[in-house]
């Protein structure tokens, strides 16, 4: 990225992070009396604006207009004295969604995230497949049954996706454990359903090779969200040419920063396009353990993080490998709310909602800073079609697009 689009999008992040939330490209105009429509339909060809809904008995003008230029358009239009008030569309929103599972009030880091918020909009989807690349995931589990699609064991090549070490069953049930079930812990993503790689052996090592098949394999079954909790210090080549692969077939890789506390980079984590994730502590703290450094992406929390074990039951877990698949949940309801959204999208979403424990815009030790996951769907969800007046018929239409 370039100085000059670094500082763009900090100005971007900071823009977003100051203004009240509303409807991208949406502006309200009011108006008590009627207006000339000749001299209507000047003012909006001049601010480039498009009557999206005319409400005569409130005098309110709903406006579609270039996000990027909204501000300028809305000051603009006040200034021609033909208005009472020119605001965003801004948005309100239902009371948190708190959900019924009897650990939930000791997972600190899904209120931290905003997921109450999220999840009144969205509650993830089973079309959006999270691939787990780990050591495997105990299907059995009371939080995890009937959340897995069939997978691969690159390890022993069979479809063997039981888990060896008990990490990867503590990964899935982070991201997307069963949820409102009145048991066990909540996921990030309630409705999304876990592919089980399993590229760890049973003395918790992975080859590089079969973490790049992996991610391939999942890229191939058309996986959007790809989770990898394991890492180490070698750059390869290999690596890199699978997150390519998976970045150029719309896939975003999210991998752990890992736990050595220092600024070594670790791979895939540090590979172009992959969503490198430190992890943070319950006072948005980078954790003790984290790794850090210009080639982070991300924070999400990762201390203290209650889950899923292998073998049934629950405990607390510490490091990295829990705040990328809580980086990787938020995605997957971003993609739930908004299907369309390319992968670079959806990380823009991510990076421009995220909020700041450190200093604004990018910085070493939170990445563009620790995802929010209510403030990214709010950026995600499409506008709701509205009705347009056209020669005093109604009509429905979906939102301009630009």
């Amino acid at each position: 990225m370039t100085r000059r689009a670094i500082f763009l999008f900090v100005a971007l992040a900071s823009a977003l992070g100051a203004a009240e939330p509303h409807v991208p490209g949406r502006l309200l105009a009011g108006r008590r009396e009627a207006l000339d429509a000749d001299l209507e339909a000047r003012t909006w060809r001049a601010h480039r604006a498009v009557e999206r809904r005319h409400l005569p008995g409130l005098g309110i003008h709903v406006l579609d207009v270039p996000e990027e230029s909204l501000d300028a358009i809305r000051q603009s239009l006040t200034a021609t004295g033909l208005f009472d008030y020119v605001e965003p569309d801004y948005y309100a929103q239902q009371g948190e969604s708190t959900p019924n599972d009897s650990f939930y009030s000791s997972q600190w880091h899904l209120p931290k995230i905003g997921s109450a918020v999220a999840w009144t909009r969205t509650t993830g989807s089973p079309g959006v497949v999270i691939a787990v690349v780990d050591s495997g995931v105990y299907a059995a589990h009371p939080d995890l049954v009937g959340k897995l699609v069939p997978g691969w064991n690159f390890v022993k090549n069979n479809a063997d996706t039981s888990d060896v070490t008990g990490h990867g069953t503590e990964v899935a049930g982070t991201v997307a454990a069963a949820t409102n079930n009145g048991i066990g812990v909540a996921g990030v993503s309630w409705a999304s359903v876990v592919m089980p790689l399993v590229t760890v052996d049973a003395t918790s090592f992975s080859a590089y090779s079969n973490v790049a098949a992996a991610i391939q394999y999942a890229a191939d079954h058309n996986v959007r969200v790809i989770n990898v909790s394991i890492g180490g210090t070698a750059s390869s080549n290999a690596l890199q040419a699978a997150v390519n692969y998976a970045w150029n077939r719309g896939s975003l890789v999210f991998a752990a920063a890992m736990n050595n506390g220092g600024t070594t980079p670790n791979y895939p984590a540090a590979c172009d396009h992959a969503v490198a994730v430190s992890a943070t502590d319950e006072n948005d703290k980078l954790a003790v353990f984290s790794n850090y450094g210009t080639w982070l992406t991300l924070s999400a929390p990762g201390a203290d993080i209650l889950t899923t074990m292998n073998g049934g039951g629950y405990g607390y877990v510490n490091g990295t490998s829990f705040a990328s698949p809580i980086a990787a949940g938020v995605a997957a309801l971003v993609l739930a709310a908004n299907p369309t959204l390319t992968n670079q999208q959806v990380l823009d979403i991510l990076k421009q909602s995220a909020d700041h424990p450190g200093q604004p815009g990018f910085d070493s030790n939170y990445g563009w800073g620790r995802v929010n996951a209510g403030k990214a769907i709010q950026l995600a969800a499409p506008p709701i079609p509205a009705v347009r007046r056209r020669a005093g018929e109604l009509t429905t239409d979906h939102p301009v697009k630009r």
